[in-house]
């Protein structure tokens, strides 16, 4: 099996089976501003403080100061920090007649440091100082024979890519390279978005070649989300309730708490999330089950209207992580769900619709059981309740449709907004009509969407930036909404 040189970019090696190829030549394109410099210090820094690895970074654009200056603050490190194990070559002023020169150097360097990185910024910087592509291949053939496969120094060549354009460099790197990447900034719904692409990378399969990044605090590749990677992990943290104010309810994520203003949810809020396509029911459950765990271990109720084939044992089963107490499920939840005779009807927990496919009756027969439920857990509790309501099995078995409907949902959010409850209403892409309306009578509207295997969440009412879902079992919410930045 080929060694593997890890990259130390979060998210991406367990993408390219490890790393890139020892000893080979990786281009990293882009347009400026898409973080081609930041993973080129992040490559080297972690080799020299995680792989003992020296490198060399070679800069045709920026002073070494300010090279410093920069990777202290993407690394998070002082700038006093020595960087002995990188040696920086500054180059801001060479031309063309240096260039056989700067190359000599650039070899001295790295048999002198024993490097076994480099990277060179940018190439397209020195072609640039040359007066025809020719003698820019021959730079290239001279990287690639002599520094790449002679040397063994795993090397990026980085290339700026013109806004506007999709050529790489003089033509001929994309060739030569025994990996491409190319790096994209670009905007979704007027917010920031940016995406990496794995052109080729000798050697490696892929399952797929484009995925999410963020320059957010470092250089970090979203893997696809993958809900039973989590369900692995033996002994996850313990989620630990937190405790509201008079005016918020904490939802159990910090990131989310932050988007209210730092507190949480608003009391007497009704907030639509809606669900974009290939959107997996867990990947809601990420954002909305440190929410009702929260409400049950601060001794509040619980009530839901699921999704049509989501059944009772299978939502308490997803909360047990949660909230292991089965008391609090007996007293303090409600599931309202079809008649099945898979569903034990015996639970405290469960309460059975009138299925209108079955008996004739007026929606406002299940509009009514469904108000009896939530008063009487209210009651018997003396604390306010969580619902979360799916908005097609409620346009099905309470509200109907047209406009009275409609009526029904700005009624409740009046009575909601001074009953203090918290109303999450949950709506799929079937439910496009319904989504449109509603996104104007709710307080707050928050989309779910799926991009490049990864799930992107953000808000559209408050705006927010675009955040990835991520699972993380080291928090006690098991999730981490990290933002595109």
């Amino acid at each position: 099996m080929e060694e593997r040189v890890p990259t130390g970019i979060e998210g991406l090696d367990e993408l390219i089976e490890g790393g890139f190829p020892r000893g080979s030549l990786i281009l990293l394109a882009g347009n400026p501003g898409t973080g081609k410099t930041i993973f080129g210090m992040q490559f080297l820094y972690h080799g020299t403080k995680n792989c003992g690895e020296k490198g060399v970074y070679v800069s045709f654009a920026e002073s070494k100061e300010t090279i410093i200056n920069n990777m202290s603050k993407v690394l998070g490190v002082s700038t006093d920090e020595k960087f002995e194990d990188v040696k920086i070559l500054d180059f801001t002023t060479v031309v063309e007649k240096g260039l056989p020169t700067v190359l000599e150097m650039i070899i001295q360097e790295i048999a002198l440091l024993k490097a076994k990185r480099l990277v060179i910024d940018s190439f397209s910087a020195m072609a640039q100082a040359c007066k025809e592509p020719i003698e820019a291949r021959s730079i290239l053939h001279n990287i690639f024979t002599k520094l790449v496969k002679q040397m063994g120094c795993t090397t990026l060549l980085i290339v700026e890519v013109p806004t506007g354009s999709e050529k790489l460099g003089v033509s001929v790197e994309e060739f030569v390279a025994d990996g491409v990447i190319v790096l994209k900034k670009g905007f979704y719904n007027d917010m920031l978005l940016r995406e990496i692409e794995i052109r080729k990378l000798r050697g490696t399969r892929f399952k797929q070649q484009k995925f999410l990044f963020t320059l957010s605090k470092s250089f970090h590749v979203f893997t696809p989300f993958n809900t039973q990677k989590a369900e692995k992990v033996e002994n996850p943290k313990k989620f630990e309730a937190q405790k509201g104010t008079k005016t918020h309810y904490p939802s159990g994520i910090p990131e989310l708490d932050e988007i209210f203003g730092g507190n949480g949810y608003p009391r007497g809020s009704s907030v639509l999330y809606e669900l974009g396509e290939n959107v997996p029911h867990e990947a809601l459950d990420a954002i909305i089950f440190p929410t009702i765990a929260n409400f049950l271990l601060r001794d509040r109720g619980f009530i839901i209207v699921p999704p049509i084939g989501r059944g009772p044992e299978e939502i308490k089963e997803k909360l047990i992580p949660f909230v292991s107490d089965e008391n609090k499920f007996n007293q303090q939840m409600k599931i309202l769900v079809f008649p099945n005779p898979l569903v034990s009807e015996d639970k405290p927990y469960i309460v059975i619709w009138k299925d209108p496919l079955i008996e004739k009756l007026d929606p406002i027969q299940n509009l009514n059981l469904y108000l009896e439920k939530s008063m009487e857990l209210a009651n018997n509790l003396g604390k306010n309740v969580l619902h979360v309501l799916n908005v097609d099995n409620l346009t099905f078995l309470v509200w109907g449709t047209g406009p009275m409907a409609f009526s029904a949902v700005g009624r409740s959010v009046v009575a909601n907004k001074y009953g203090k409850d918290l109303m999450l209403y949950v709506a799929t892409p079937s439910s496009h009509e319904t989504i449109r309306i509603l996104a104007d009578i709710l307080n707050m509207h928050f989309k779910l969407e799926e991009k490049d295997g990864a799930i992107i969440f953000y808000g559209k009412k408050p705006k927010t930036v675009i955040y990835v879902v991520e699972q993380d079992v080291t928090r006690g919410c098991r999730v981490r909404l990290t933002p595109i930045m």
